[in-house]
C-alpha cells in the first residue's frame, strides 16, 4: 500500500510539474510585448493593431493599406542580412536605411506608428516581428509565432534588398545570403505579396500614373491574406503589376520570375488555400527570425490564461 501511494505521489508532482512548464510564468521578459500583442480591446488595450483594422485600412488614407506595408518593412530590414557572416538581419536597421532601396512612405509611416510601443523591454526589432503576426492576422492570415529577443542595431546594415530589376540569379543568391532556398524564396515572396500593391510614384516603370484608382496597383483581386496572388497566377489571371503590364517590357516583373524559378512548381502547389496557409506561417517565422549572430530568441510567446 506504501509503495502505491508513493506511486501516486510521484505520478501527481510529475503532473504538475508539466502544467507548469507548459504555461507561461509570471512575470517574464516576454510580458510587455505579449501585452502589445493580445491587448487588443477591452481593459486596457495597447491598441497595435489599430492602424491595420481592417485589413484594408491604412490611417494614410485612400491607396495605402498598412498591413502590407507592416510585413514589408519586416522583409526590406531582414532582407540584407547574412546567415554566413551573421550581420544583419532583423534588427531594426532600417531605422537609418529610409531612402534608397527603401523607396515610399511606407516605412516612415510604419516606424513612426510603432515608435509608442518602443521600450526598454520591447525593441524596435521585435515590434517589427510583431508587426508580421499582426497584419497577417488582422488580414484572415494564419499564426505567425513570436519570439522576443531581438536587439536594435545602432547604425544602417549592408545593402542588398532584393529590387524589381534583378536577375533570377541575383535573387537566388540574394535569399540564399539569408537562408532561403529557392522553394522558400518562392513562398516567401508569394505571402509578402498576398495583400498590398505597388505604387506608380515609386515604381514608375512598373505602374503608370494615372491607369488605375489612386495610382495603386493590387497584387491580386482581393484585399486579404489568401491564395489568390498564386492561385490566379496559375490561371493566368494575375493582376500582380510584377508579373504582368508595363514591367514586362521593363524587365521588373519580379514576381513572375520569381514564381517561374522552379518550374512553377511551388506557386502551383500553394495555390490551395490550406497549403498557402500553412506554408506562409512557416516561411514568415522563418523570415522574422534572421536575426544577427549571438542574438538569443525565446520560445514563442503564447498568451497568459490569468496574468496577476
Amino acid at each position: 500500500m506504501a509503495g502505491l501511494s508513493w506511486t501516486i505521489l510521484v505520478w501527481i508532482v510529475a503532473v504538475l510539474q508539466h502544467g507548469a512548464a507548459a504555461a507561461p510564468t509570471w512575470p517574464s521578459s516576454v510580458d510587455e510585448l505579449e501585452d502589445i500583442m493580445m491587448l487588443n480591446t477591452g481593459y486596457r488595450a495597447r491598441g497595435f493593431a489599430f492602424a491595420v483594422t481592417p485589413c484594408s485600412f491604412s490611417p494614410e488614407g485612400n491607396g495605402r493599406i498598412a498591413a502590407a506595408e507592416w510585413i514589408r518593412t519586416a522583409f526590406h530590414d531582414m532582407a540584407t542580412g547574412s546567415v554566413f557572416t551573421g550581420i544583419g538581419g532583423l534588427d531594426a536597421s532600417i531605422v537609418f536605411e529610409l531612402g534608397g532601396d527603401n523607396i515610399g512612405a511606407a516605412f516612415p509611416t510604419t516606424l513612426t506608428t510603432y515608435t509608442p510601443f518602443l521600450s526598454s523591454q520591447s525593441s524596435m526589432a521585435d515590434i517589427i516581428a510583431l508587426g508580421v503576426y499582426t497584419a497577417v492576422r488582422s488580414c484572415g492570415g494564419p499564426v505567425v509565432r513570436i519570439r522576443s529577443g531581438r536587439i536594435d542595431a545602432t547604425a544602417a546594415g549592408p545593402n542588398g534588398v532584393p529590387l524589381p530589376q534583378n536577375s533570377l540569379f541575383t535573387f537566388q543568391n540574394q535569399f540564399a545570403r539569408t537562408g532561403f532556398s529557392t522553394t522558400e524564396m518562392i513562398a516567401v515572396t508569394a505571402c509578402g505579396h498576398t495583400v498590398g500593391g505597388v505604387h506608380a510614384e515609386n515604381f514608375p516603370q512598373v505602374v503608370v500614373a494615372g491607369t488605375v484608382p489612386n495610382n495603386y496597383q493590387h497584387f491580386d483581386s482581393t484585399t486579404a491574406f489568401d491564395e489568390k496572388i498564386a492561385s490566379e497566377y496559375i490561371a493566368g489571371v494575375s493582376t500582380d503589376p510584377l508579373v504582368v503590364g508595363p514591367s514586362v517590357f521593363a524587365g521588373r516583373n519580379s514576381d513572375a520570375r520569381v514564381f517561374a524559378a522552379d518550374g512553377n512548381v511551388t506557386i502551383r502547389s500553394m495555390a490551395d488555400p490550406a497549403t498557402f496557409a500553412s506554408t506562409c506561417s512557416t516561411v514568415l517565422q522563418k523570415m522574422i527570425e534572421v536575426v544577427p549572430a549571438g542574438t538569443v530568441l525565446t520560445d514563442p510567446i503564447t498568451p497568459y490564461e490569468i496574468k496577476p
